[in-house]
């Protein structure tokens, strides 16, 4: 019933992954000639050259079951993959090498896509069922053709999908049972640009995930968490910390900073600053995509907008909730009221050397 259900779906979903195809790939690439000295296991493979100071290569965006891991192995199917690439790449085989936005890893691997002739490598891993999808952002060249030879593998039930044999665990889920941790990585779908919690990670369909290192990864990257209407999951925890209400000859423009004094960047999507709540000048939205990164400021400059006798500064979250607010007495060309230090106390009279978007110190 499964495998039924499965073909009528495919169709629907791959005419879903070829229409977003055609959105444009912010993904860069470099190319490299080099020549295989040997293959290691199902997605590495060692090179007779060095690029970027190494000659191992980590292939992009694909995972295989695994040959040892910590003394273990998935079997039959790692030793099938590494059969299978060997088979595609003998020693001495002419190869070019494709890189993307982030060229090695934390093990100093070349992360790459390998073409022998016109093959992709990697993507033909994948569709012999003999490797899954495995995308972390930044690196997200080729995202739908590798998830059509996904789906093409387990239609036709090959290598690890054979219904007579499948495999238990994908090979990230595999690492993480032996080694003992849970899933650390944050999981969007690709389709929605929403993301989960890692372990949530179950929620999204190996055709749509994207891996993120971190949330604020996700955040940069444009994706929201599941379940929220935009902005991100809101921080009660941001703070006026800032604000210039007179210009000057230094500054010619008003300022508010906002300081995140959390240990996650926070997506600042639809957040408001305003100076009255629902009165006085108009108020203004931040733009989608903003992002504050943990430890860091936004500064948002202004003209002609606070009262320079006295008035309110207010932060909004999109649903209307109050973050802060600070209210001052008086105003001086060129000076700031601060936090002192960065999301501290107020001080009690007017900073003569302001720090936009710097420390207070």
């Amino acid at each position: 019933m499964k495998n039924r259900l499965l073909s009528l779906a495919l169709p629907a979903i791959v005419a879903l992954i070829a229409l977003l195809g055609l959105f444009p790939n912010t993904s860069s690439a470099a190319t490299y000639k080099a020549t295989i000295d040997r293959v290691v296991d199902g997605d590495t493979v060692y090179l007779k050259e060095t690029i970027k100071g190494t000659y191992k290569v980590r292939m992009l965006s694909i995972d295989t079951p695994e040959t040892y891991y910590q003394g273990q192995a998935q079997e039959p199917w790692g030793t099938a993959a590494k059969n299978y690439l060997n088979q595609l790449l003998p020693a001495g085989t002419s190869v070019t090498i494709e890189t993307d936005v982030e060229e090695t890893d934390a093990y100093g691997r070349l992360l790459a896509h390998v073409y022998k002739g016109t093959l992709d490598v990697n993507k033909e891993m994948v569709r012999q069922g003999h490797a899954v999808t495995y995308y972390i952002w930044p690196n997200m060249l080729h995202f739908t053709e590798y998830q059509q030879a996904y789906l093409e593998a387990k239609q036709n039930g090959r290598g690890m999908w054979n219904p007579a044999n499948p495999i238990q665990e994908l090979p990230f889920e595999f690492r993480d049972r032996v080694s003992g941790q849970s899933q650390d990585k944050y999981v969007g779908d690709f389709f929605t640009n929403k993301y989960v919690a890692p372990n949530d990670y179950k929620q999204i369909p190996i055709e749509k995930r994207v891996f993120f290192f971190t949330e604020s990864d996700a955040l940069a990257a444009g994706y929201t968490k599941e379940g929220s209407s935009g902005g991100g999951v809101i921080s009660n925890e941001l703070v006026i910390n800032e604000v210039l209400p007179a210009s000057g000859t230094k500054y010619q423009k008003e300022f508010v900073e906002i300081y995140n004094p959390t240990s996650a960047a926070v997506d600042l999507s639809g957040y408001v600053l305003d100076d009255y709540v629902n009165a006085g000048s108009a108020p203004y939205t931040i733009p989608g995509g903003t992002i504050i990164p943990s430890k860091g400021y936004f500064v948002w400059e202004t003209s002609s907008y606070f009262n320079n006798t006295g008035d309110d500064v207010t932060l909004k979250a999109p649903n209307g909730t109050i973050i802060d607010q600070y209210h001052y007495s008086s105003s001086s060309a060129d000076k700031s009221w601060v936090r002192m230090p960065d999301g501290g106390s107020w001080s009690s009279t007017m900073d003569s050397t302001p720090t936009k978007g710097a420390p207070n110190n």
